[in-house]
């Protein structure tokens, strides 16, 4: 299999869409893996958030370049985290939904950059996803990834969430 970083390299998350991902993550998380880090934004966000030497609890920012000698997440051992933060691949879209139901082998706390289609394309996966906790879905303008004609959306899910699901509408900045 091609790696999927080869693949989506050119669609790199905005530096203002990985603050608000990285805003996202409550408490005082140890661990966050972000299996997906491409050029980094994601991962200078979650360090931003969550700085390792000015805050007591040591946060343990795992990335697959830097930590992990698999380089293929499809092929990682799972391992228990706080959070796992990332935008999968959406080309080929079967890819990006794969990752995203194996994230939750890491941890029920996720937050992820995903096409609309997720969400509108299936009642089953939909129901799925909620019965997972989903608690937030922020919805991306177009704009944000220019030259994609890709609706985008951030899933947050919870561990142990069952009441209702908010959205939000968010501003290209």
């Amino acid at each position: 299999m091609q790696n999927y970083n080869e693949i989506n390299h050119h669609f790199q998350t905005p530096q203002w869409v990985c603050d608000i991902m990285a805003s996202l993550v409550d408490g005082s998380p140890k661990k966050i893996l972000e299996p997906t880090p491409g050029q980094g934004n994601l991962v200078k966000a979650l360090r931003h958030h969550f700085p390792t030497a000015d805050i007591v609890l040591e946060h343990d920012i795992l990335t697959l370049q830097t930590n992990e000698p698999v380089r293929d997440f499809m092929a990682m051992s799972p391992r228990p985290v706080d959070w796992v933060v990332a935008n999968p691949p959406f080309t080929p879209m079967t890819l990006g939904y794969q990752m995203l139901d194996r994230f939750f082998s890491f941890s029920p706390n996720v937050i992820a950059l995903m096409p609309w289609l997720v969400l509108i394309n299936s009642q089953a996966r939909t129901a799925q996803l909620i019965q997972r906790g989903l608690c937030h879905v922020i919805h991306l303008p177009r704009t944000a990834f220019p030259g994609a004609r890709v609706q985008t959306c951030i899933l947050k899910f919870k561990e142990g969430h069952k009441g209702t699901v908010s959205l939000t509408f968010v501003e290209a900045p």
